[in-house]
């Protein structure tokens, strides 16, 4: 029979069948009984202390009624109705547990078309989704993503009630407020094989379109963006940039305009010839050589020049001090010593600009390029172009005889002229005297090193003579043409290039660069070296043998601590669509075990090529551990995991006259690679104690077996 209990005279029944999940959402269940109050009694039976039940269905609702008399939301002595059961020692079954199982199994979970519909009732009749949610005990959130299921179109929502896509299927049709778009997309994955998959449906949902957070539209802005006309998504359904701008040839038209508009102001002040506006996070490598570079020559500061960078830089060096000892972050005493630094940077930036003062006549010959950058704002390229080789109207014009060109002389007098042969001779003995000078001043042999390859890099479309076969040019890449401007290595590869100190490339001749280079800071010759020889790093990968496989790599990378997944992700078109599909399943397998390699072996190449690649960018809807694993996954290829297999070298040392003895350095020989060391030749054939005539032993220094 129903009766009125006090709360706090009942308990949790120890038959209660629910072990599990007894808190989850007790405080929206407390919100709804304080708004609704108790639509459903609870059921108990009777304990040998009078006037006191166990709850034996409705344990739940128990913890909620005891939260809000904790919180005084209700009185220490509210009563509620409840179904008093008469325990039965001649019943079969237990009818505690037979109450208490029917209660928490025989519930059919409301259709979430009706759900999101009668939410939309409710606010048709003047109710927020605010007091909505309290009513319910959901969240405003919640409460907002079931409306926009109920804007779903007709064909979608009907789907969804009647249970032929998922709620999470229709969570990814709701990313786009545009009806038509739904309609289209759920017409094309109605005749798709994987077409309930909620990552299939939200990419191609937002083809073609671009994040609130992508670098563009935080350029254009927002509200410009809206008021051309604009039309945004936002997608509840997701934590953080869940912004969607579908028409991206509006965007596209209001970043152009304005960087045009950047673009004209900046030539203006600047007196530039041109200045080119490049819809892009990066001006592209094909667009710079289009132009000349100019390197404009720095000056020294003059003797007040240096006075105020001394002072300023003193100054700074002060204020790090106190901020890092006396000074507390957030007062405002810290924060105008930052400000503070802040303008002395600029000051510094000013004075060091002016070291590198162009002529106007030469200036109104160069352009450059605006672009936007990462961080949403205009950038302007740090190098300067021409359409044309630059022409120095105060240049003086030489007197020469013969044809110009770089370390032309004029008419200098060097004595008698010599005969070929001779001239030959006397420069190989020249030669060598400079040689051994040289490899006995390691200091002035380090920065021609720094040099010659700086100078390969800056001058690599010139014909510059550098009298050395010292070369660290870009290593060809086996792909033509190669292009990866948008990966986060290439982007960084670009800006190490653009914060290169060329100060000392303008000069005419090598002597003079040479000399400028010498003066730059150490750590500005060390960056030269560091971009250097990365250029000379030929495509390896990890694998067991073949051209690409280089295990040194691997140990480089190794030491360099590198983490390839947050610079590369495997996608649909690098990765996923150019293998088989036993190699997706098997990455699906390592990633989640068989369970995920079951759930999708029936998929399509082309549709698990997708889904491989939504879960590897940890868009997949999966548990939380099986997303971390995902987006750490890579294939073997590209980790830098392989170990350097043991190799035979021969050296050759060549005598006084130029004959080369082979020696053997080293024995080991690779035994998977068949390697015998009898079989082990010279390397101009066997039995040949000396190289062919003509032949130069510098070419064969090292060899490798094969």
């Amino acid at each position: 029979m129903i009766q009125s209990v006090k709360v706090r005279n009942l308990s949790l029944s120890r038959d209660n069948v629910r072990k599990r999940g007894r808190d989850v959402s007790i405080e929206e269940l407390a919100q709804t009984i304080a708004e609704q109050g108790l639509l459903n009694n609870l059921i108990v039976t009777p304990l040998k202390k009078a006037g006191h039940y166990s709850v034996t269905a409705g344990g739940r609702r128990l913890r909620a009624l005891q939260l809000l008399i904790e919180q005084k939301v209700f009185p220490a002595d509210h009563q509620i109705p409840v179904l008093v059961l008469q325990p039965d020692a001649d019943a079969s079954l237990d009818d505690t547990v037979s109450a208490s199982l029917i209660e928490n199994t025989q519930r059919v979970a409301m259709n979430p078309v009706d759900e999101c519909e009668a939410y939309r009732y409710l606010m048709k009749r003047g109710a927020s989704a605010e007091d909505v949610g309290k009513r319910t005990g959901k969240t405003t959130r919640y409460v907002e993503q079931r409306l926009r299921l109920a804007d779903l179109d007709e064909a979608v929502r009907e789907a969804l009630g009647a249970g032929e896509i998922t709620l999470a299927a229709a969570m990814a049709y709701a990313v786009t407020a545009d009806t038509d778009r739904q309609r289209a997309v759920f017409e094309q994955m109605q005749n798709s094989y994987y077409g309930n998959n909620p990552d299939n449906i939200r990419r191609a949902i937002l083809n073609g379109t671009t994040k609130g957070s992508d670098a563009k539209a935080r350029y254009v802005g927002r509200d410009a963006y809206v008021a051309a006309g604009g039309r945004i998504n936002a997608d509840l359904f997701s934590d953080a940039d869940c912004e969607t701008w579908i028409d991206t040839d509006v965007l596209d038209r209001l970043a152009e305009e304005k960087l045009e508009a950047a673009a004209a102001v900046i030539s203006a002040q600047h007196g530039y010839a041109f200045v080119t506006p490049v819809v892009s996070t990066q001006v592209p490598y094909d667009l710079e050589q289009e132009y000349h570079a100019y390197y404009p020559v720095r000056r020294d500061p003059t003797e007040e020049e240096s006075a105020s960078l001394a002072a300023l830089e003193a100054e700074a060096n002060d204020l790090v001090d106190q901020l890092e000892s006396d000074l507390i972050d957030g007062t405002p005493e810290a924060d105008a010593a930052n400000d503070r630094i802040a303008a002395i940077e600029a000051e510094i930036e000013h004075i060091s600009d002016g070291c590198t003062a162009i002529d106007p006549a030469i200036r109104a010959q160069l352009g450059t390029f605006v672009y936007i950058g990462h961080d949403g704002e205009t950038r302007v390229h740090s190098r300067y172009y021409s359409e044309k080789p630059v022409i120095d109207p105060n240049r003086p014009i030489a007197e020469k005889t013969g044809q110009a060109g770089e370390g032309d002389e004029g008419e200098t007098d060097h004595g008698p002229k010599l005969s070929a042969i001779l001239v030959d001779e006397l420069a190989t003995q020249r030669r060598q005297i400079l040689a051994a000078h040289l490899g006995n001043d390691p200091a002035l042999a380090l920065n021609l090193t720094l040099f010659l390859m700086a100078q390969a890099i800056v001058c690599r479309h010139s014909a510059i003579a550098t009298h050395s076969t010292l070369r660290a040019g870009h290593a060809a890449f086996p792909i033509f043409g190669f292009r990866d401007e948008g990966s986060l290595a290439s982007a960084t590869i670009a800006e190490q290039l653009a914060a290169l100190d060329v100060s000392w490339a303008g000069y005419d001749t090598a002597s003079q660069r040479f000399d400028a280079f010498c003066l730059l800071p150490e750590e500005s010759r060390a960056a030269w070296i560091g971009y250097a020889i990365a250029e000379t790093l030929e495509p390896t990968l990890n694998v067991a043998d073949g051209v690409r496989a280089g295990g040194f790599h691997d140990h480089l990378g190794r030491l360099l601590d590198i983490r390839v997944e947050m610079w590369w992700r495997p996608s649909a078109q690098n990765y996923f669509g150019r293998v088989k599909k036993d190699v997706m399943l098997a990455a699906l397998e390592e990633i989640g075990g068989p369970v995920l390699r079951a759930r999708y072996k029936d998929a399509k190449k082309g549709e698990l090529a997708k889904t491989c690649e939504s879960l590897c960018s940890g868009n997949g809807i999966v548990e939380v551990d099986v997303r971390e694993k995902a987006m750490a996954w890579l294939p073997d290829a590209m980790r830098f995991d392989g170990v350097e297999q043991p190799r035979s070298m021969r050296m050759s040392i060549a005598d006084e006259r130029g004959n080369a003895d082979p020696e053997i350095l080293d024995d080991e020989i690779d035994d998977d690679a068949g390697g015998d060391a009898d079989a082990e030749e010279g390397a101009f054939g066997p039995g040949d104690d000396e190289m062919p005539d003509g032949a130069e032993d510098d070419d064969h220094p090292v060899e490798e077996a094969a």
